[in-house]
């Protein structure tokens, strides 16, 4: 965490034995910890406002440029991104990747492409934290997200650790290459975002990453829909959904 903030260490209080040490089950007590690591946060004047920080930018074309420039070096993954998430995604859970969009397909053998993870590079790729969200929540965002297309239709999920995801490194380089953020919004409090650290510069970076993700997300093996949490979600999404 580094050296204290001088208002700190003048009171004599070092803020790292009073934020939680480990994370309760419970969505309340998880946002009860995360208010307090914010609280503190915010008193000692630690680190940078995240909040703000993706609000600001939620619209930008090239949301991860602004990311990078006021918080660099994955500095936002220590914090909440969002007031609806109840806590900053942490290294154990599972993260998942929808798969809806046609193009993200390839027409004739249905394989994944490695152009589902391009967004990575501009303003964030969305996942869903699957450790966290629960049934009634992915039923309600596969359906919010089909309903908005109806090119789109439900192909499957790509699975991939968190922690994996946080141990790629830039080519050639001990600097990390992508960060992941909780972005929730009040009807998908499980939403996440993978994003390029600012050690991403050019398009070969770009090609590796890509690559590495393909790898990390089970080297693009998709969970079929009917599959995906013992097919649960599948069977409540409404017939016409399920018949793209």
């Amino acid at each position: 965490m580094g050296a204290l903030p001088t208002s700190s260490r003048k009171m004599g209080i070092d803020i790292r034995v009073l934020l939680p040490s480990t994370r309760k089950k419970c969505r309340l007590c998880s946002r009860l910890s995360s208010g307090l690591k914010e609280f503190l946060r915010r008193f000692f004047r630690i680190g940078v406002d995240c909040l703000a920080i993706n609000r600001r930018t939620v619209d930008e074309k090239l949301r991860l440029d602004s990311i990078n420039a006021a918080a660099p070096d994955c500095a936002c993954e220590k914090y909440r991104m969002s007031k609806y998430s109840p806590y900053a995604v942490e290294n154990s859970e599972i993260l998942a990747r929808f798969v809806f969009s046609p193009m993200h397909v390839h027409q004739k053998t249905g394989d994944v492409k490695p152009s589902i993870f391009s967004h990575v590079f501009s303003v964030g790729c969305s996942i869903q934290r699957d450790s966290l969200a629960t049934d009634k929540e992915l039923i309600s965002f596969a359906s919010i997200f089909l309903d908005g297309d109806d090119k789109r239709s439900w192909k499957g999920v790509l699975l991939a650790e968190c922690d994996e995801l946080r141990g790629i490194r830039a080519e050639d380089s001990v600097n990390r290459a992508v960060c992941v953020y909780d972005t929730a919004d009040r009807e998908n409090p499980a939403h996440g975002e993978i994003g390029q650290t600012q050690y991403v510069i050019n398009e070969a970076d770009r090609v590796e990453l890509r690559h590495a993700l393909f790898t990390a997300f089970r080297n693009g093996t998709v969970t079929a829909p009917h599959e995906y949490r013992g097919g649960v979600v599948w069977k409540n999404l409404r017939e016409e959904l399920r018949a793209r």
